[in-house]
């Protein structure tokens, strides 16, 4: 991989792209077309690089631009028949589909990518597991309420990680604004992970961690960046741990450069 460019994460809208050399991949995208190449344009990216679009599942803000980005690019869209479904009756693009199953690898240009089954609240998610020649591969797991062992079967192969870290507990119970039906929605097997969570995932890959582990789809009410960064520094500290850490930002495009 050459990069991993970060557009948008959390709880508005989500794009991600993944790069290597003269390829790209989309991974869901929740901005308008207008915005999503504005940020594109900020970090230097030539979109019609992108060979194809990723969609984890058809939540607003993982798909709110999926279809007018895929027109206007001329890029297939991957995912189950069930989420393509959604995006098809809610478009009046004509945008080509590709159905995908959960653990069978395809592959696109220079990357082969895997979809796998999480779980979350819609028609029928996944998460993927993206690799390139040059032997880096990327995990891509947000959107998930607890972490499976099949799961962890894929996130253990990833050398990046792109994993949710949604919301602190704490937060979210004190957090007058959400009526207690949403609650549990989001702290339930089906909706979002908590920052415990997602650290106990990596712990759950023992000696076996990645370079890069990118936190992303913070909650702006129920999660601090802070909090977060401080959780991760004695994380590392008690394990031992070096790889990078980097906290998605839901207004503030990023490029990390993967070396």
């Amino acid at each position: 991989m050459s990069a991993i460019h970060i557009l948008a994460s959390g709880s508005k809208a989500n794009a991600y792209i993944i790069e290597y050399e003269n390829s790209m991949l989309l991974v869901d995208q929740g901005l308008s077309f207008r915005e999503f190449s504005r940020r594109a344009d900020m970090l230097g990216i030539d979109i019609s690089r992108i060979k194809g679009i990723l969609l984890t599942h058809e939540h607003e803000d993982h798909i709110k631009g999926v279809a007018y980005t895929a027109y206007k690019l001329d890029a297939p869209v991957f995912s189950t028949a069930k989420t393509l479904e959604i995006l098809n009756e809610n478009t009046k693009h004509p945008i080509h589909c590709r159905a995908v199953e959960k653990d069978r690898k395809i592959k696109l240009g220079a990357f082969e990518f895997t979809p796998f089954e999480i779980m979350h609240d819609a028609a029928d998610p996944v998460g993927y597991l993206i690799s390139a020649p040059c032997g880096e591969t990327v995990c891509f797991a947000t959107d998930t309420g607890k972490v499976t062992n099949r799961m962890m079967s894929y996130i253990n192969q990833g050398t990046r990680i792109i994993l949710e870290a949604n919301h602190d507990p704490a937060m979210l119970y004190q957090n007058t604004h959400y009526p207690p039906v949403l609650k549990e929605r989001i702290r339930g097997q089906f909706g979002h992970l908590s920052n415990d969570q997602t650290l106990d995932a990596l712990e759950r890959m023992g000696e076996n961690h990645p370079k890069t582990v990118i936190f992303s789809h913070l909650s702006e009410e129920n999660n601090s960046p802070q909090m977060l960064k401080n959780l991760i520094i004695n994380f590392r500290q008690a394990h031992c741990l070096d790889f990078k850490a980097f906290i998605a930002n839901q207004n503030n495009p990023l490029t990390i450069t993967l070396q």
